[in-house]
């Protein structure tokens, strides 16, 4: 079958006609999981984004436990840095 050049022009064109048939869910949806993926695939990424966030919001309990002080690995869950006590 045949296709359009593979373009910015036709990729945008592509994806907005795709996705204005899409609710807010949807799209909230497809996003946090297109992060999530980001962030388990490029931890660098997810640090920088924690870094530039971490005051930004109201965190979980579980997640404010799972942050150690002076951890070498934070979220591993090694215990390393209850070691080091």
């Amino acid at each position: 079958m045949s296709h359009p050049e593979n373009n910015d022009q036709n990729r945008y064109e592509l994806a907005s006609k795709i996705l204005s048939g899409w609710s807010r869910e949807d799209l909230e949806t497809y996003v946090i999981t297109q992060f999530v993926d980001d962030y388990r695939h490029a931890p660098d990424i997810f640090e920088e984004t924690w870094d530039d966030f971490k005051d930004s919001f109201e965190w979980s309990q579980e997640l404010r436990e799972s942050m150690k002080e002076n951890c070498p690995n934070p979220g591993c869950y090694c215990m390393a840095c209850e070691k080091k006590k």
